[in-house]
Order: structure tokens, then C-alpha cells, then sequence
């Protein structure tokens, strides 16, 4: 498929499917281009997360920009599912399917059409909300915990319904209970650096997550009852623009990578383990082009691709962002 956009409907994000066979334990996998993308029929959303809801048939996507969330069908149509006045960027989303849960974290880098009170670098919080209506079930401020400067991302949800949040500038890592308890689940100055910092996570059944770091590609695997103990995951290769992390099965991992000013990955890697993520195997890579990939969801045996050109979004001066109006 083509990786252009119109002006008229730039950012408005495209899903390029990978054809993913065997994603059982033992069976190779291969990433093979599919004629299969969606392209999500809604001008200057700018998403930058996508799941997918088995129980409706349907993506669901934040928008950067417009500050909500939204279904999308096969064919790429959209509509708002969550319109919380509160949310000014969305990153990170994640479904809790069996509690009917929906996840989203709320930032503020200066480049939404819903600015926030408190600024940008400055807010951060976790919303949730009902899976079928959207509405309000609870709203989280993670502000207080650590100083600022914040840029809050990965989003990633535990057997128990807890979510922990990755926070790109105040190297951390979040956690808040089914209740709404939140607290500072790992803070290291290992996860600090130039630019963006800690991104996507997944969290692995064996107890323990695993992170990506986007200025430097490393990969981290931070144990849930003894985060202090986390390791770099050993692998010869770094993921240098690492943003979303995607479980394929326990042993193995798609990481998808765009770019730092130093270095344009934007490539899907697949990576294997044979020994419990201490170490790992690039298997497969995939060039994605320049549009920006973001972040993949596993639907049946497709693998869909977010990209919308967000660098343009949060690269633009402040005059170019205030033309990118919200339909």
C-alpha cells in the first residue's frame, strides 16, 4: 500500500497489515506485507495507539489530537466512543475486555486541539471508562507523584485489572490498581536520556514486563514484585525509536520502532527467546516506510500497524498546529 496522505486527510492514520503465521508457541512466525490496510476516515485525528475489541468488531484508536477516543470499522470509519473533556493527548490505550474496561492515558505536549490547564510537560493522568458507552468510570492524576516534566505513553494491564504507565521524561514507570490506587511503581535513572525515553510495554504472564526504551532501543524486563531488580534484555540489536511493544506469544515479541533525530528505524522486528527474556533473537525485520509507525495490535493473523505521520504533528510550529482543525 502507499504510505501517502492528502493534505485533507493527513493524520488521519493508516493501519498496514503484516501477515502473521504461527503465532503458537514452537511455530515460526513470518512478517509478510498483506494487501489488507485500513485507513481511518477521520481528518487530523493523529492516532498514535490502536486495539482492537473482538467483542464488537472494531479498532479502537486515541487521537493526539483531538483528545478522545474512537471506534473504527474494517472500512475505516470512525466514531467518538470516549469524549471526556479531560483528555487533551491521548497515547497509550488498553481494553479490559473481561471487566469492560477501556484505559487511556492523558498528556499534554502542546499539539491538541483541547490544550490543558495545566500545560504542556505538566499533565498526567489515567482515564477509564465503560468499553460499550464510554462513559466516565474513573480518572487518575498522576502529576503529583513525580516532579514534572511529564510525557505519559505505554499503557499496559495485568491479569488483576492494574494498569502500569510508562512516563517518557520522568523515567518511570506508574502503577494503578482496579480501584484507582496509583503509585511509583519503578523510578531509575537508567530509563533517563536524551528525547524521548521509556515507551511501549506489554506485561508478560510470567510476571514481569517488558519496555522499550526509544533514545537508546534497549529493551528492559522489570520483574512485577521486584521491579528493582529489572535487566536490559540481552539482544544484538537495540531498537533505537522503539515506541510500540506487542506480545505475540509467551517467547515472542514485535517491537515497532520509527525514529530519534539521531537515527529513522521504521521498521516491525520480531524477537524470540529461549530463555525467559533474559536474551532474545531479532527473527524477522520489516521496513514500514516514512509515515511514522507507532504501534501494532494482533487481529486474528494480521498484524495492524499504526502510522500517522505524528512527527509532523508535534514537529510543527505553533501556527501550522492551529490549522490542523478537528472535523
Amino acid at each position: 500500500m502507499s504510505h501517502r496522505t492528502s493534505a485533507r486527510t493527513s493524520g488521519v492514520g493508516i493501519m498496514l497489515a503484516l501477515v502473521l503465521v504461527g503465532c503458537a508457541p514452537n511455530v515460526a512466525i513470518t512478517l509478510e506485507r498483506s494487501d489488507k490496510s485500513v485507513t481511518v476516515r477521520h481528518p487530523a485525528l493523529y492516532p498514535e495507539t490502536v486495539q482492537y475489541d473482538n467483542q464488537r468488531r472494531k479498532f479502537l484508536v486515541g487521537s493526539f489530537r483531538a483528545g478522545g477516543i474512537y471506534r473504527v470499522d474494517d472500512d475505516g470509519r470512525a466514531s467518538l466512543l470516549v469524549d471526556d473533556p479531560r483528555l487533551c493527548s491521548v497515547l497509550g490505550i488498553a481494553l479490559d475486555s473481561e471487566r469492560g474496561r477501556l484505559w487511556a492515558v492523558n498528556s499534554d505536549l502542546g499539539a491538541s486541539s483541547k490544550p490543558s490547564a495545566a500545560g504542556p510537560k505538566q499533565l498526567a493522568a489515567v482515564g477509564v471508562y465503560d468499553a460499550a458507552s464510554g462513559s466516565v468510570l474513573d480518572y487518575v492524576d498522576l502529576a503529583s507523584l513525580l516532579p514534572a516534566p511529564h510525557l505519559l505513553n505505554g499503557l499496559a494491564l495485568d491479569s488483576s485489572g492494574s494498569a502500569y504507565v510508562t512516563d517518557r521524561f520522568a523515567s518511570a514507570i506508574y502503577k494503578v490498581t482496579e480501584d484507582g490506587q496509583a503509585s511509583v511503581f519503578l523510578h531509575d535513572p537508567r530509563f533517563a536520556g536524551d528525547g524521548i525515553n521509556l515507551n511501549g510495554l506489554v506485561v508478560h504472564p510470567g510476571g514481569y514486563l517488558l519496555v522499550v526504551k526509544k533514545s537508546d532501543g534497549a529493551l528492559f524486563k522489570v520483574p512485577l514484585r521486584n521491579p528493582a531488580s529489572f535487566s536490559k534484555v540481552q539482544v544484538q540489536a537495540s531498537f533505537v525509536g522503539g515506541d510500540g511493544v506487542t506480545l505475540l506469544s509467551n517467547s515472542d515479541l514485535l517491537i515497532v520502532a520509527n525514529q530519534t533525530p539521531a537515527a529513522a528505524t521504521n521498521r516491525a522486528s520480531w524477537l524470540s527467546t529461549d530463555d525467559d527474556w533474559a536474551s532474545a533473537k531479532v527473527r524477522a525485520a520489516e521496513p514500514l516506510g516514512t509515515s511514522y509507525p507507532t504501534t501494532a495490535v494482533v487481529q486474528g493473523s494480521k498484524i495492524f500497524v499504526m502510522s500517522s505521520r505524528l512527527n509532523e504533528l508535534i514537529q510543527a510550529p505553533p501556527d501550522k498546529k492551529a490549522q490542523l482543525g478537528v472535523e
